[in-house]
C-alpha cells in the first residue's frame, strides 16, 4: 500500500485581469507548498485571471484572456513543476476556439508534463455570477492516475452535484480536487458540502479558494480552504486569509472507512434510473 501523501491547497486572492501577477504570486505560495513538503498542490479557480463574472452585466472584453493548454499560464507551470519535482492543478480560462471557452483545470506531473484537463461540466447563471455567458461547460470526468493515487477534479459549482463526486469515486478517484470561488454568503454550505461528498463517497476532498475582494463589481469570495477526510471529519482549514492548507492523505484510512461503512456495497444502482432522465 502506498504510503502516506502531503497536498497543498493554496488560498489566494487574485487581481481582475492581471494574470501575470497572478501567476507570480501562485507559484509563490506552490514554492512554499513545496517546502512544507507538498507533493500535489492545488490552486483555486480562475486564480490566473481573477474571477470575473458579473451579476448583473457581462463583458466580452474578457474574452482576450482565455488561453490554449499551451499558452503563458499553464507552461509558467509546467516549469515550475520541473523544477520543483511536484504536480500542480492549474486552473485557468481556456481558449479552445473563438467564441468556445471553458473553466478548466490541468493536472501538471512532477516532470512538467500535462497529464490531462478537466472542464468544469456545471456552469452557473445566478445571483452570485453570470458564468455561463463566458463558459461552455464540459462533458467528461477523467480521474488521474499518478504515482500518489487516482485523483479527481471537480470546479466550485459542480460540488452541488452529488453526481460528480459519485462518479469519480465510482471510477476509483481516492483524493478529490475542488478548485473553488463561491461567495462569501456560501462559506457554510461550502464547507458542509465538502464534509458531506468525502462522507458519502469515503475520499479525501481538497479545496483551494479564491479569496477576499478585487473591486465593487465583484463578489467577495469565501476563502475557508480545507481538507476532509473520508470519514466526513476536517483534517485542516483556512479562514479568509491568505495561506497554504497543508493535510495528510492517508490511504490506510480510505480502507479503514470503506471496511466500516460500506457504502459502496450497500448501493442500488439498478434503483437510480430517474436520475439519468432529463
Amino acid at each position: 500500500m502506498r504510503t502516506v501523501l502531503k497536498v497543498a491547497a493554496i488560498q489566494m486572492s487574485s487581481e481582475i485581469g492581471c494574470v501575470e501577477k497572478n501567476v507570480a504570486k501562485g507559484q509563490r505560495f506552490v514554492e512554499q507548498a513545496v517546502e512544507q513538503g507538498a507533493a500535489i498542490v492545488c490552486l483555486p479557480e480562475l486564480f490566473n485571471t481573477g474571477y470575473f463574472s458579473h451579476t448583473d452585466h457581462v463583458d466580452t472584453a474578457y474574452f482576450k484572456w482565455a488561453e490554449p493548454i499551451d499558452g503563458d499560464t499553464v507552461s509558467a507551470f509546467r516549469q515550475t513543476a520541473k523544477q520543483l519535482g511536484v504536480h500542480i492543478i492549474v486552473p485557468f480560462y481556456e481558449y479552445d476556439r473563438p467564441g468556445v471557452y471553458y473553466n478548466s483545470a490541468c493536472l501538471i506531473n512532477e516532470q512538467g508534463h500535462v497529464e490531462g484537463v478537466y472542464r468544469k461540466t456545471h456552469v452557473p447563471w445566478s445571483l452570485t455570477g453570470w458564468e455561463k455567458f463566458y463558459i461552455r461547460p464540459g462533458y467528461a470526468f477523467p480521474v488521474f492516475d499518478t504515482p500518489h493515487g487516482k485523483i479527481g477534479i471537480m470546479i466550485c459549482y459542480d460540488r452541488d452535484f452529488p453526481e460528480v463526486a459519485r462518479t469519480l469515486a465510482l471510477k476509483g478517484a481516492e483524493t478529490i480536487f475542488v478548485p473553488n470561488g463561491s461567495s462569501k454568503g456560501l462559506t457554510e454550505i461550502w464547507q458542509n458540502m465538502m464534509q458531506v461528498r468525502a462522507y458519502e463517497n469515503q475520499v479525501y476532498m481538497v479545496g483551494a479558494c479564491l479569496t477576499g475582494r478585487t473591486d465593487e463589481e465583484h463578489h467577495e469570495f469565501s476563502g475557508h480552504s480545507l481538507v476532509t477526510n473520508p470519514f466526513g471529519a476536517i483534517e485542516n482549514k483556512l479562514g479568509l486569509e491568505e495561506g497554504i492548507v497543508m493535510a495528510d492523505i492517508d490511504p490506510k484510512q480510505i480502507r479503514r472507512a470503506r471496511e466500516e461503512r460500506f457504502l459502496y456495497r450497500d448501493r442500488r444502482p439498478e434503483m437510480y434510473q430517474k436520475l439519468t432522465e432529463y
